[in-house]
């Protein structure tokens, strides 16, 4: 029998959740197993872990070793299998025979390719006994449980980051964890010198994998919707996917992650990127009839525009004249009105299909989508459908165009957001690049923020930007919206880290999506930062505006820039902004789905001015909508509580169900303001002011970064020579450092100034702080490190 002597260190790379297996596997009658995850995801780690618990046990077993027959190890002893996919089909067979018998003790580990038809015999005889023991990719969690056994300090923006850029896969992320050092990131917040290191390793793994592998990983990061007919065959690439998730290289679907992009672009020779950006144009040029004169110009307008040079591209169509009837004209027609979009003017963009009529079932779809972003209803032309061959372009633009035409619906039915949702999946599936004026993600995930449904907005985006849905020119109007919800539910780091990404990715000239994120700044400043930091991105989104008109897909974020106005004071600038938009939803029938969040705007800006007679009509539509909206009720319940409070009448019960009532519908930053509001108007009763400041602290959570090392979120933190800060002191204590007043820090954690010069005064006590530049010294020495850079 051979054993191994206990690792000191447990195994990580995302097998927290296997080591609960453990002991049911090592301590069943015959124990059996099927471990399976990519390369240096911790399979060896946890056979260790059972074969030291099977010697505490001392239950006999053998490491198998190629050579002796696996049918001369009794069943009684178990027998421990690792690299099981590198066997030989004799081997194989060996073990198979072993695994028939229900009585032998069998623990095998294998990477999941290759998959000849011995081991997945092996898999599925052992499945029989038990489910498969699958290391996949690192969760978050997974990540602090390594840096609390390893004694690591990583904040949360940093592991935000990480876990981003690596995607979660296995040995990427555990290698980037074990490299960083908070102290680079004070002079480089963005992880440039962590990417470089990683960058390395990942060009040494290409250089020595197989040629074709390194070919496909190298194709995919230059761009994820490359066209493949260079490898010889669909099982071919299948099997080269496979083979790059196995070794860790590619995720699960065939993408790369963004450090493995970011490698393969800086360690390919330029004559060789040139060669492969030439290979990857090819699919464009796939949506083309070269056959017509207008082939090459539109071929060069593709290319041009997928890059974000819209004016290039705008150019190029425009030289490209094509006479009525001309196979390309469809193309043209949907190239004119996705640069017209972009660059913020919905109305060009609805007027590119009135020049250019199509009668192609694709194009009318996206002419559709243009006339209702436009506001235009009496332009949504009924056309009959012609029977052919479904593909999965063709069935997500048809799920597009039902769940569109029922959004707009005063009654909208159910199945709209359900439409929506799956023409979002199809249409990443179909891995189309061609252009629109709109993705299928954003109009799902508006119309679930519009239905309340926070998290499936959320996880359309997430599945959108993880399946590169649209192409390169569409990621960066993706991650604008993944910040932009992620917003919407509490998670201002993540919101950050996608605004990061989408700012490096945006092209000047795409003024749509500069606004959007110009907005999301501004919605983080609105709601974690202070008033100068509030005023510097409000003036910035006001440049970003002048040259962006409103469309139906952009109420969302106005409603933001309307509340960031008011608050500032200035109900002018966006007043042309808000009657658009109200027009807009005029023409289109109120649909609820699209309008309630643009009255909440009126109705919000109405409170913060003071001006109940601006904020009555929106007021009005929403009680009018609320029979047939649970949103609107909850909007209009919610008005009429917040006027009654400002008014001097505080219900406290009501108060608080009118804050929760916003939170169910989406809008819990709006549900806490309120409860703050309805707490500051009981100075006399303590009880109820305190139950409605700590209903405002659920509902929006302080942006406080804490190490990750510690056993929960709510243990001290760790201070100067020893002392240590409550919860509270320390969320008081990151706001200090971030230049806050008392009262910006009383209106960002929901306490009072008085409250917050008390746990200042504590502060100071705990560190011995004998003046204010002594407190800020020893607080950056004791927590500077994870402040929210």
């Amino acid at each position: 029998m051979t054993t191994t002597s206990r690792g000191t260190t447990p195994p990580f790379s995302s097998v927290r959740h296997a080591l609960q297996a453990i002991e049911t596997i090592a301590t069943s009658g015959s124990p059996r197993a099927f471990i399976v995850g990519t390369a240096r995801s911790g399979k060896t780690s946890l056979l260790r872990e059972i074969t030291n618990l099977l010697a505490d046990l001392e239950t006999a077993f053998t490491e198998y070793r190629p050579g002796p027959s696996a049918a001369s190890v009794p069943p009684s002893r178990v027998l421990v299998v690792d690299d099981l996919h590198l066997l030989d089909e004799e081997h194989l067979d060996q073990i198979g025979g072993r695994a028939l018998d229900p009585t032998a003790g069998l623990i095998v580990a294998s990477r999941p390719w290759p998959r000849p038809d011995g081991l997945t015999a092996i898999w599925r005889r052992l499945e029989q006994d038990a489910p498969a023991v699958v290391l996949g990719q690192l969760s978050r969690s997974d990540a602090l449980t390594y840096c609390q056994v390893h004694g690591r300090a990583v904040s949360s923006a940093c592991l935000t980051q990480i876990l981003a850029a690596t995607g979660g896969i296995s040995w990427l992320a555990t290698r980037a964890l074990s490299l960083h050092d908070d102290r680079d990131c004070v002079d480089d917040p963005e992880h440039s010198g962590l990417h470089l290191l990683l960058q390395d390793e990942i060009a040494h793994r290409l250089n020595t994998a197989d040629a074709q592998l390194r070919h496909l990983v190298e194709l995919v990061s230059i761009d994820p919707h490359a066209n493949l007919g260079s490898i010889e065959s669909v099982s071919a690439v299948d099997a080269l996917i496979a083979q790059g998730h196995a070794e860790g290289l590619l995720l699960r679907n065939g993408r790369p992650v963004p450090v493995v992009r970011s490698a393969v672009l800086a360690s390919t020779p330029a004559h060789r990127l040139a060669e492969l950006r030439a290979e990857t144009s090819a699919d464009r040029s796939s949506l083309i009839s070269h056959d017509d004169a207008s082939a090459p110009l539109l071929q060069q307008a593709l290319n041009v525009w997928s890059k974000g040079d819209l004016d290039g591209a705008a150019e190029l169509v425009e030289k490209a004249e094509m006479a009525a009837g001309s196979p390309n004209s469809d193309l043209a027609a949907d190239l004119a009105a996705a640069i017209w979009a972009e660059r913020g003017l919905p109305l060009i963009s609805s007027q590119s299909y009135l020049a250019r009529p199509t009668d192609d079932p694709a194009s009318s779809v996206r002419a559709l989508l243009v006339h209702a972003g436009a506001g235009f209803p009496d332009r949504f032309h009924d056309r009959q459908s012609v029977a052919q061959s479904p593909t999965t372009l063709g069935v997500a633009l048809q799920l597009f165009e039902a769940g569109l035409r029922d959004s707009v619906k005063q009654q909208p039915p159910a199945s709209a957001l359900s439409s929506l949702v799956q023409a979002s999946e199809l249409y990443s599936a179909s891995k189309s690049v061609g252009p629109i004026a709109e993705l299928p993600a954003v109009v799902a995930a508006g119309v679930a923020m519009g239905a309340g449904e926070l998290q499936t907005a959320q996880a359309v985006i997430d599945a959108a930007v993880s399946a590169e849905q649209g192409g390169p020119w569409a990621r960066p109007r993706l991650l604008g919206w993944q910040a932009f919800v992620a917003i919407r539910n509490e998670r201002p780091h993540e919101a950050r880290e996608a605004l990061r990404q989408a700012e490096e990715l945006v092209s000047p000239q795409s003024s749509r999506t500069q606004l959007l994120l110009a907005t999301i700044r501004i919605t983080l400043a609105r709601r974690y930062g202070d008033t100068q930091s509030l005023t510097m991105a409000w003036q910035a989104a006001l440049t970003a505006s002048r040259n962006v008109d409103v469309s139906l897909y952009s109420l969302l974020p106005l409603g933001s820039l309307i509340d960031a106005g008011a608050r500032l004071g200035d109900s002018v600038t966006l007043a042309p902004y808000l009657a658009h938009g109200l027009e807009i939803v005029r023409r289109l029938g109120y649909p609820p789905l699209w309008s309630n969040h643009l009255w909440w705007a009126g109705v919000q800006q109405g409170i913060l001015l003071n001006k109940p007679g601006s904020l009555a009509p929106h007021a009005q539509a929403l009680v009018a909508a609320a029979p047939h909206s649970s949103v609107a009720a909850a909007m209009a319940q919610a008005g009429g509580v917040w006027v009654a409070v400002l008014g001097g009448k505080v219900d406290a019960g009501a108060v608080e169900a009118a804050a929760r009532g916003l939170a169910a519908a989406g809008l819990s930053w709006d549900g806490a303001r309120l409860a703050a509001h309805g707490a500051g108007r009981l100075p006399d009763d303590r009880r109820a002011s305190s139950r409605l400041m700590a209903c405002a602290r659920e509902l929006h959570p302080p942006e406080v970064i804490r190490h990750a090392a510690g056993s929960t979120e709510s243990s001290p933190t760790p201070s100067h020579e020893g002392a240590s800060l409550s919860e509270r002191e320390h969320d008081v204590a990151v706001l200090i450092l971030q230049g806050k007043t008392y009262a910006e820090i009383g209106q960002a954690i929901f306490i009072s100034p008085r409250t917050v010069e008390h746990h200042v005064a504590s502060i100071r006590r705990r560190l011995e702080a004998k003046s204010r530049s002594d407190l800020i010294a020893k607080l950056r020495l004791t927590i500077g490190g994870t402040e929210d850079r």
